[in-house]
Order: C-alpha cells, then sequence, then structure tokens
C-alpha cells in the first residue's frame, strides 16, 4: 500500500509548481536511497578472513550469514547466529567502526529498489532533489558523490542538493535539525522526505506537516521511537 502512495507525491510536485513555488524532496541515503546490507557483509568478511586461523568457529558462523541477515550492527548479526566470544566481538565492533564511515567503503552499497528511477521522476517533474545523510564531511564526501554518479542518480544537472555533516562528531539529530532551518531558507515547498529512521521522519512530520513523509521500512537504529501513523510507510521506491 505504501510503495502505490509514492505516486500521490507526483501532482504534489506539480501543484507546487502552478503556484510558482520550488517543490523539494528530501531524501536520506543510508537505509533510504542505498541498502548498506553489503557493505557490511563486505565489513564482517574482511574481519573473518584476517581472524580465521584463530577462531576457526568464527568462519563457521559467518559462512551462514548472508546480505539478508544484516541489521544495524554486524556484531548483532553474529550473535543471533550463535558466536557469542565477546572478545572477538568487541573486536569486530571496532573493525566495523573504522571501516563504514569510509569513503572506499561507499562502493559496496546498491540502490533500494525503484529508487533511482523514482528520484530521476522527482527531478524531471521540477522537484529540487535534496539528499541529506549523516555522511560526514573529511571522509565519506568523495565516495558519496562517486556512489550516487555511477548508480545514476541526478546530481550534476541542476536543482541538486548533497548536504552532509560537517563533521563526523556532529549529533545526527541536531545536523538535521539545522537542516531543517536550511531547508526553509529556500523558501520553497517541502513536498516530502524520505527516511528510514523513525525519529527523523517524525521531526520532519512536525517541521512540514503539508509534505508526505515516507518511512522506509528497512533498518534503523536500535531503540529507536515510535513513527507516527501519519508517515507512509514502504518498503522501497517501486511504483506498484
Amino acid at each position: 500500500m505504501g510503495s502505490s502512495r509514492l505516486r500521490e507525491i507526483f501532482p504534489r510536485i506539480d501543484a507546487a509548481l502552478a503556484r510558482d513555488r520550488l517543490p523539494i524532496c528530501v531524501f536520506d541515503l543510508d537505509s533510504t536511497l542505498f541498502s548498506t546490507a553489503h557493505r557490511n557483509l563486505a565489513i564482517l568478511r574482511e574481519f573473518v578472513d584476517e581472524h580465521a586461523a584463530e577462531h576457526p568457529h568464527l568462519a563457521d558462523v559467518a559462512e551462514r550469514i548472508g546480505l539478508d541477515d544484516m541489521g544495524w550492527n554486524v556484531h548483532e548479526d553474529l550473535r543471533r547466529f550463535g558466536f557469542t566470544e565477546t572478545e572477538i566481538l568487541s573486536r569486530l565492533k571496532g573493525f566495523w567502526f573504522e571501516r563504514f564511515f569510509r569513503d572506499e567503503y561507499l562502493a559496496h552499497d546498491v540502490p533500494v529498489p525503484g529508487a533511482v528511477a523514482f528520484v530521476h521522476a522527482c527531478h524531471a517533474r521540477g522537484a529540487l532533489i535534496y539528499y541529506l545523510t549523516g555522511r560526514h564531511v573529511g571522509g565519506m564526501e568523495v565516495g558519496t558523490v562517486r556512489s550516487l554518479r555511477e548508480h545514476g542518480f541526478p546530481f550534476w544537472r541542476g536543482r541538486c542538493v548533497l548536504h552532509l555533516k560537517p563533521s563526523f562528531e556532529m549529533n545526527d539529530s541536531t545536523f538535521k535539525q539545522e537542516a531543517i532551518a536550511d531547508l526553509r531558507s529556500y523558501h520553497g515547498e517541502v513536498v516530502a522526505t524520505f527516511e528510514n529512521e523513525p525519529g527523523n521522519a517524525n521531526m520532519f512530520l512536525r517541521a512540514f506537516p503539508g509534505a508526505t513523509h515516507v518511512l522506509l521500512e528497512t533498518i534503523h537504529s536500535p531503540g529507536a521511537e515510535e513513527g507516527s501513523a501519519d508517515l507512509v510507510r514502504s518498503p522501497d521506491f517501486e511504483l506498484r
């Protein structure tokens, strides 16, 4: 049902243009436009390759884990499959942290089904595409631009903005609150936002109550707040 409601965004773009307003569509990246499962799995396999000789049981467990098993934390994924050696799980957590937020590992990401075509459709109708991501400047900007371009998302075509965190240390919620102020500075009309984090989706709903707010039902951080009943829920961007 959620995916079919994505079509409602197109007439919203048209209506904003008819009122001489700039329509804005806001897209998060990780677990919204892009699946991070391949990135997580690549990091896990790299870790296993380095430690398999030392811990053969680790390799046995990891062989049973595939893309569909990737959640928010790779060490928790291993734990779900019965690997409980605390010291190794702690080392994996640090290993993952040192790699997940680096340019070169973004090459593993793949678009969520329908994402490229949907963003192009919004852009072609006249919307400003506002890529808003918790990825940070000084470590992820090159890989992010490369990934957007190589997968065919609109970028060097006008009416496209990439807004990254100015530093890794900045709190994600604070960053997105500041992004709301930036969005308002365009004096356009936010017609739709797309997020995988319920808390951020709720925040956009409060900030832009007249827009359509889509919660991607992919993965989100542990302990996330409950998403509002007013959010449109969709597993992907396929127009069914």
